[in-house]
């Protein structure tokens, strides 16, 4: 039923109610028909399918595989099965790391949740009853003042100078005036001043209102009901993590398919080929990558929310890093959410403050704020009002020194408000008016200046016109202010609202956050487009967007009737063209969410109010506000701003691109010591060499290359971090920059290694020989590492030691390997006796590969696309 197009009385007699409520027993029976008032939340996953659904990863299942294929083998050949339970110990180990960090997500998230409006006042067979809001009823009659949570779709029946706050439903952050005339159809959303909706916050006046819609019925639940219709999509990290599991299984396949034509025409045992096999799976997997993502992804999660910056999924915290395209709702995260006095007119000229004592007494006597404990209470512009004085006066002895005698409310026909108050110990009262300019002029015949009263002649209010239109082109609100002194006979109503004295003008705005200009510079440094979409109207978001350095020219502003009216392919083939979304639907922000998405950009969407909800869930990054967020936003958001502002959004981004880079950083790392292996492998297979067992294999793979990758994790980001493009949305790992460092550094190690071999075999024999390959290999993991630190610059320098943890996993690493090499621990790994003359041999040989490796950097950079 579109109930505002009704009268009261009709709409009374749809719901089968009267001004009195209905009774207990209807209630009750209501209850029992259509619910309880209360969002249907989405059923939450146990915690043993979120514990499973760690292992829906393509490089856990390869190993899992892998596993199996050894445990097999180990058992036909009545060998150890330590491989096998090794990698299954590792596989478990990854998913219980993930789900840890998802649970303590959830629990932060949790902790974040305000108390609600647990009661609310309701007439009932005429009398006003305590209920709680989740036992409202259709029909049941409202109460509310100001302070109140509006807990249910509601049409006013009575309403006395109501002001309500929508911004959570519609984005518009004014305040927006009430009352009770019926309404055309097809009249918006934003502009139906009889209804008051679920959610919603009553900041001015009163009301009695009868509940049309509760539960999933109303605005608010119709929004929460398509939020559980989509799955979200998968980050770009899963997609690039599940692309190289798919190209490391094909690589596995391949070459196992090698080895066994190349046993069969050597005319090797099929259990030795499958053996082989086997070593080669267990040198091409990365047995430890999955852990070493999850880790520093679990780091990253830990340090974003020390940065106020809560992450939901692990995997949301890289994808920051791609960030192109930052949706940005305005008020709360781009402003700061509350009106302040910016400018006031007053003596003929514009200033920041004013010490007229009239001026000041209409502010705060001609207002109806409070403040209790610190918490102001009452219309955003009279609470900006009495911020503005309460450092200059107190406000509580001034109002109680000038009582208030009488009070002409404000009506959206007059637009003015007036009160009547006593005037300290003398024997008049005094009339104090605010409103709109327009409004308020036509009743003025004088005007206060330099302490005197003056005729206002029809030149001045000209100029003053002129004053009233500068200030509104810079998107302020301008409030006019006028008195006169009555006789305490007079009788008080609105024909007294005449041959006032014009005083001046304040203009209020809600103000930028002080730190957001700084923070949408370096988003334009980073190469990422700021978009602010907001509810508020056209002139209020140019304003903002053109102070903070979103917007240069108009013609980058548009306005939810402009995408109305154009089709959405329009929409997509512009949308690069503008910056400022202003009078948006939700509807609407969808639409401009999913058009940046389709021309392949990743993108972020910030918002708090229900009617950011759609847009969140299907931006790449969902950002809700953890202050001013609703219930609603929160649960479809990837992260949770704690501080609700826009410029840690872009301190998250930064980290987002630094983790990604120890991620790329780490995954060179890894697959360069895999590639080595299977090189190795591979040529030992040919020439009837076994470099290396599996058991040294998945020690090289578990602990030496293990550690030093998680301590990557730990790396400072780059000095051009927040100056460089960012990543598109179809970029890979492997670009060929990466791919030639890949195959450069492997080509080195495996050459370096298979010549050790080959000289040493013939003095010390094959045992030997073997145990000098496996040591060099183990001195390039650890110190290969330090050339991971930065792929493209040499790490020759004083920043050679600045990682920490990097230097304290080499020293963890050096105990490992001397209890390895030294201790009867080294009879598991076939490790032979070598002397300090060999040892000092293989790091010789290895330090100056290195240092080839350190060179050949610049090289790779000039000559392939990164």
């Amino acid at each position: 039923m579109n109930y505002y197009n009704l009268d009261v009385d009709k709409v009374l007699k749809e719901l089968k109610t009267s001004k009195n409520g209905i009774s207990t027993k209807e209630a009750l029976r209501r209850i029992n028909e259509y619910g309880k008032n209360v969002l249907a939340e989405k059923k939450k996953e146990s915690n043993l399918k979120k514990f499973l659904n760690e292992f829906k990863n393509m490089m856990i299942i390869v190993l899992i595989i892998a596993a199996i294929f050894s445990f097999v083998s180990s058992i036909i050949n009545n060998e150890s099965i330590i491989d096998s339970i090794i990698i299954i110990a590792i596989v478990i180990l990854n998913a219980i790391l993930g789900f840890i960090q998802e649970l303590k997500a959830d629990k932060a998230i949790d902790s974040l949740k305000k108390m609600q409006t647990a009661q609310v006042r309701v007439k009932r067979e005429g009398h006003i009853h305590l209920i709680n809001t989740e036992d409202l009823v259709v029909g049941d009659i409202l109460v509310l003042e100001a302070g109140d949570t509006v807990p249910a779709d509601a049409r006013i029946i009575y309403v006395s100078s109501l002001k309500t706050d929508e911004s959570s439903l519609t984005g518009e952050s004014l305040a927006v005036d009430k009352d009770i005339e019926k309404l055309p159809i097809g009249t918006e959303l934003s502009v139906r001043k009889n209804m008051i909706y679920s959610g919603t916050s009553i900041v001015y006046g009163k009301c009695e209102a009868v509940v049309c819609e509760t539960g999933m019925a109303t605005e608010f639940g119709k929004i929460a009901a398509s939020l559980n219709i989509d799955e979200k999509e998968v980050t770009p990290l899963q997609k690039k993590i599940d692309g190289i599991s798919k190209y490391l299984s094909v690589i596995i396949a391949i070459i196992i398919l090698v080895m066994f034509l190349i046993g069969i025409i050597k005319r090797m045992e099929l259990m030795e080929v499958i053996m082989i096999s086997i070593s080669l799976a267990v040198a091409a997997i990365p047995e430890g990558l999955p852990a070493v993502i999850t880790i520093i992804l679990s780091l990253g999660m830990n340090e974003l929310a020390k940065k106020k910056a809560i992450v939901r999924k692990m995997s949301s915290v890289e994808t920051l890093g791609s960030t192109e395209v930052i949706c940005s709702d305005k008020t709360g995260t781009i402003t700061q959410n509350r009106m302040v006095v910016e400018e006031i007119y007053f003596n003929n000229k514009i200033s920041k403050k004013v010490d007229d004592d009239i001026f000041k007494a209409i502010m705060v006597l001609n207002n109806d704020s409070t403040k209790t404990n610190n918490d102001y209470i009452g219309d955003p512009t009279e609470i900006a009002l009495y911020q503005y004085c309460e450092s200059k006066m107190d406000i509580e002895k001034f109002r109680i020194d000038n009582k208030r005698i009488y009070e002409i409310p404000f009506d959206s026909e007059r637009k003015m408000m007036s009160t009547i108050n006593t005037c300290g110990d003398t024997d008049i009262n005094r009339l104090y008016t605010k409103g709109s300019f327009d409004s308020l002029i036509e009743c003025c015949s004088y005007i206060y200046e330099d302490g005197k009263v003056n005729k206002l002649t029809i030149n001045k209010k000209k100029e003053l016109k002129v004053v009233e239109m500068s200030e509104s082109d810079k998107a302020y609100r301008i409030l006019a202010y006028a008195y006169k002194d009555i006789d305490t006979s007079v009788k008080a109503d609105k024909d007294l609202e005449s041959d006032l004295i014009f005083i001046g003008m304040t203009a209020m705005i809600d103000p930028p956050r002080v730190d957001v200009k700084d923070a949408i510079l370096a988003c334009k440094n980073a190469n990422i487009k700021p978009v602010m979409i907001t509810g508020d109207s056209l002139s209020t978001a140019k304003a903002i967007a053109r102070e903070i350095g979103i917007m240069k020219d108009d013609s980058e502003a548009l306005t939810g009737t402009d995408i109305d009216n154009m089709s959405y392919e329009e929409l997509k083939l512009n949308i690069n063209n503008y910056s400022v979304y202003a009078r948006v639907s939700p509807m609407n922000k969808l639409s401009i969410v999913k058009a940046w998405k389709e021309n392949n950009k990743i993108v972020a969407m910030t918002g708090d109010g229900v009617n950011d909800a759609p847009a969140l869930k299907t931006a790449d990054i969902g950002v809700g506000m953890g202050i001013t967020g609703t219930e609603v936003s929160k649960s479809v958001s990837d992260i949770i701003l704690s501080d609700d502002s826009f410029s840690t959004i872009v301190t998250a981004v930064k980290e987002g691109r630094r983790i990604f880079d120890n991620i790329r950083n780490t995954l060179v790392y890894l697959l360069a010591g895999n590639l080595t292996e299977i090189l190795l492998v591979f040529i030992g297979m040919v020439f009837g060499i076994e470099f290396f067992s599996p058991i040294q294999l998945l020690y090289i793979n578990l602990i030496t290359d293990s550690i030093p990758a998680i301590a990557l994790a730990f790396e400072k980001e780059t000095a051009d971090v927040m100056v460089r493009g960012a990543r598109k949305n179809t970029s890979t790992f492997f670009t060929p920059f990466l791919i030639s460092k890949l195959i450069l550094s492997s080509v080195l190690k495996t050459v370096t290694l298979f010549m050790i071999y080959l000289v040493n075999i013939d003095i010390y024999g094959a045992e030997v020989a073997t145990t000098m390959s496996f040591l060099t290999l183990i001195l390039f993991e650890m110190i290969y590492a330090f050339s991971c630190k930065n792929l493209k610059r040499t790490v020759l320098n004083k920043n050679f030691f600045n990682n920490g943890y990097l230097n304290k996993s080499m020293i963890l690493l050096i105990i490992i390997q001397l209890v390895v090499f030294i201790t009867p621990v080294k009879n598991i790994f076939d490790i032979a006796d070598i002397g300090i003359l060999q040892l000092l041999y293989c790091l010789f040989i290895v330090i100056i590969t290195f240092v080839i490796d350190e060179i050949s950097k610049s090289i790779l950079v000039s000559s392939f696309k990164d």
